[in-house]
């Protein structure tokens, strides 16, 4: 079942000899439960398709279903209630209250929209995530890869319908990338997750179980990676 559709969706800036096509027609189906990467160089439209994706942009023309939702058929209060409850973000720069500790930023999300804790569920996450020991620790006592694993646990925290990360890795070292991106994969397969990460980093992106190739604001090409059994396939 598909958890995400695109259909024609096009972003255009700018006017006349000034216009630039960001994205070109892009439609594509993200199934429920699939870590998925989407990779392009820089200026490629994947920045763009992921703001679109997660309703923090309205495109030009066409559509995004979330969760059998037509996202831009909503006024902008509706799609910011719809957005805090339905998707989790996990952003490059973590984006952490430096003034709360591990556990406030990780319910911060669950708070702001008034709903109840699932306490265990939060323990749950902060455990897989090696995170227990740091419950009370203030952001900048820790690492960086274990703030972004602060910020996949508030992205998982309130149970979204999909979780859109974008270059979750760009800030860390090689071998810290790995380890979250491992860390990315089992907890989408532990809470059955669906993710969707955007990355220049060929390496990363063959970790997902489907990649998406976007050049010049068009899908290029799509399939499994080489790095989950089989190789990339051409849409």
């Amino acid at each position: 079942m598909n958890i995400l559709s695109t259909h024609n969706l096009t972003k255009t800036y700018g006017t006349g000899d000034n216009v630039v096509h960001a994205l070109t027609d892009v439609s594509l189906d993200i199934e429920e439960g699939k870590f998925v990467s989407i990779i392009g160089s820089s200026g490629s439209g994947k920045s763009t398709l992921l703001n679109l994706l997660g309703g923090l942009d309205r495109p030009t023309s066409g559509d995004v279903i979330l969760d059998g939702k037509a996202i831009f058929e909503m006024d902008d209060e509706a799609l910011t209630i719809f957005r805090r409850r339905k998707i989790g973000f996990v952003f490059q720069n973590y984006n952490l209250v430096p003034i709360l500790n591990v556990y406030e930023n990780i319910v911060l999300p669950i708070e702001l929209d008034g709903t109840k804790i699932d306490t265990a569920y939060v323990d749950k996450i902060m455990d897989v995530l090696g995170l227990s020991e740091k419950k009370f620790s203030m952001p900048n006592q820790l690492s960086g890869g274990q703030q972004q694993r602060v910020a996949i646990a508030r992205a998982l925290a309130a149970k979204p319908s999909i979780i859109l990360a974008d270059e979750p890795t760009g800030n860390l070292d090689s071998k810290t990338s790995m380890d979250v991106i491992a860390l990315l994969k089992l907890t989408g397969k532990e809470f059955a997750q669906t993710i969707v990460m955007i990355t220049h980093n060929e390496e990363i992106a063959t970790m997902a179980d489907q990649m998406i190739r976007i050049e010049d604001g068009r899908i290029f090409s799509a399939g499994v990676p080489d790095g989950a059994n089989g190789g990339e396939k051409d849409a």
